[in-house]
């Protein structure tokens, strides 16, 4: 029985392995091959045909050569374009870096102790004082009226990056002024006429026609009289200018004779039947005029004195039948905003009061009365406040910016109280809320026991510091903080700081100035041509303060410089910007 246990498993291995024996081959390589053997010397057998070239024609060969040249050509024009990428960039980097790079040379051998230092710091000491500009004793004081220009168009050979006095403002008040690159500087005497002026000289433009506010765009004088008319004067063109003024008799004093101007903006038609009488404030743009009457209605019109032959239309007019697909519009012409004077409340349509308007290049804000903030026009860096896409590039119509709520607890009713714009940046002040209490009030809750908490936005182009929150941006479309909030005299005791509210604003084409409570002045933006009047050419992205005026007899930047050494106006004195340059004047009651 045991030998029997043992001998099946045994079978049965024998019975699993008989199919593999089944797959042995029966022949081996060399049984196969056997016939190809044998005893000779092995020779390869090649045939000639394998190495035998087929002809082919000139033009076949022409071609080939004409592809091998063409790839070499590209493969060089490839490598010369990417020398010419990375010597680009190190000569950016060189220029950029030349201070450090010039100093690491001067000083590459040499150990600063502390009298090289201190030669170091008089050689710049010295350099310093060779760019101060120095103000004779004889020379006015900053207490004596006149007028303080820097920056751009000031070509006496005087300094530009300080504010100077231009002498034919001496002891003379003005209702306004207006700069400009393009079309000279503007300014309104205490009588209400028309100048224009520059550092060297001064022109009347026009005469009697009792002017309070004045701007200029594309070519032309816009001037608002008490009145509450816009006066178009031509900037360029004597001869139009001459023909639009006439003398007239006075019916109370037939022996007096005055100007009257002609070229008005026409309103009788915007105005029919409106009980709407008179102008009350107006902005301008590169191109374009908005304006509101004294019932808060708001109306634009191009602007200009010839039609321009490559004018194109961004949406600026905030008229949809006036958009970037249409015909540029007639100059002068008035055209209502409907779509901003009236809105849907419900199912209803509604009228808005519109409190103010401002105007950047290409497009506009507009403030109505219940503290909501529109924009129109171009949208390229997001200075409508709206999302930056193809389709939203140009908007040729009134839309609500209402991104504020983010900055703000969820029980926080915003409301805008002041709106800005520089060239292609926008500035929006806003007054948060106790929602609960707005509600509850239905909506008439007083700003004064708010506005503490005041706060200041900026949107748009940030590439030159416009923004002011501290950085450089070529866009931004959200609502970002504006830096405003300094350390006052009586909250540094208490060391907590003290939010300082923006009691006047001047905006320039890409600077900025700020006049705080405290009637400190703060700057920030582009400083190219030394507008903001530090005396540097740096530009810096948020408000900082800027030095004094000059003094009769200072002669050393160190007499600037110091917490007592920032500049702050008397009540009569304003700050004005334009595009490139800046003026302090004493304003005219």
């Amino acid at each position: 029985m045991l030998s029997r246990s043992l001998a099946r498993p045994f079978c049965r291995r024998i019975a699993s392995c008989r199919p593999l024996y089944k797959n042995v081959p029966k022949f081996d390589d060399a049984d196969l091959l056997a016939d190809e053997l044998n005893h000779g010397t092995y020779k390869a057998k090649r045939r000639r045909d394998d190495f035998e070239w087929t002809d082919r024609s000139s033009q076949e060969m022409k071609k080939e050569y004409e592809d091998r040249m063409a790839k070499m050509m590209k493969l060089s024009a490839a490598l010369q374009g990417l020398l010419i990428v990375a010597g680009l960039g190190a000569a950016a980097t060189v220029y950029m870096k030349w201070p450090q790079i010039k100093g690491w040379w001067i000083t590459r051998d040499m150990k600063l102790d502390d009298d090289a230092i201190e030669q170091i710091k008089r050689r710049k000491e010295r350099k310093r004082a060779l760019d101060f500009p120095v103000i004779p004793a004889t020379a006015l004081p900053s207490s004596e009226p006149g007028l303080y220009f820097w920056g751009a168009g000031r070509n006496d050979g005087q300094n530009q990056k300080f504010p100077l006095r231009v002498p034919y403002f001496d002891h003379k008040k003005l209702r306004d002024v207006a700069l400009s690159s393009t079309d000279g500087n503007l300014a309104i005497d205490e009588r209400g006429d028309l100048l224009s002026w520059d550092a060297k000289s001064i022109h009347m433009v026009l005469e009697g026609q009792s002017l309070v506010k004045v701007k200029a765009s594309n070519g032309a004088a816009y001037a608002l009289n008490k009145k509450g008319e816009i006066l178009v004067v031509p900037l360029r063109d004597a001869a139009k200018k001459s023909n639009n003024v006439k003398w007239r008799r006075s019916w109370f004093l037939p022996w007096k004779k005055y100007r009257q101007y002609s070229w008005k903006l026409d309103t009788k038609t915007a105005f029919a039947g409106r009980n709407e009488k008179r102008i009350t404030d107006f902005d301008v743009g590169k191109d374009h005029l908005l304006f509101i009457s004294n019932t808060g209605k708001a109306y634009v019109c191009a602007t200009g004195i010839t039609p321009p032959e490559k004018a194109k239309s961004r949406g600026q007019f905030g008229v949809p039948t006036l958009s970037q697909f249409d015909r540029f519009p007639e100059l002068n012409k008035v055209f209502e905003v409907e779509l901003l004077n009236y809105g849907v409340g419900g199912d209803k349509v509604v009228s808005r009061t519109i409190q103010k308007v401002a105007c950047g290049d290409y497009h506009s804000l507009a403030l109505d009365s219940l503290g909501d903030v529109y924009s129109f026009g171009q949208n390229t860096h997001g200075q409508l406040g709206h999302p930056i896409s193809y389709d939203m590039e140009y908007v040729p119509f009134p839309k609500k910016v209402g991104n504020f709520n983010a900055h703000f607890t969820r029980d926080t009713h915003v409301r805008c109280t002041d709106i800005h714009c520089g060239s292609n940046t926008s500035f929006v002040s806003v007054v948060p809320q106790d929602v609960h209490k707005y509600f509850l009030n239905k909506g008439k809750v007083s700003l004064e026991e708010e506005l503490d908490k005041v706060t200041y936005f900026s949107f748009g182009n940030g590439l030159h510091g416009e923004l002011g929150n501290g950085h450089f941006k070529h866009s931004q479309q959200e609502p970002t903080k504006l830096k405003v909030v300094n350390d006052s005299p009586e909250s540094a005791e208490a060391k907590a700081p003290k939010r300082l509210k923006v009691s006047e604003w001047s905006c320039g084409g890409e600077h900025f100035f700020c006049r705080l409570e405290d009637d400190e002045i703060v700057a920030w933006g582009s400083n190219d041509a030394g507008q903001l009047g530090n005396g540097k050419k740096i530009k810096t992205c948020k408000p900082t303060n800027i030095p004094k005026l000059l003094e009769p007899g200072t002669s050393r930047p160190e007499q600037l410089l110091g917490a007592s050494g920032s500049l702050r106006l008397t009540p009569e004195q304003h700050i004005a910007a334009g595009e490139e340059s800046s003026c302090i004047y004493w304003k005219a009651v």
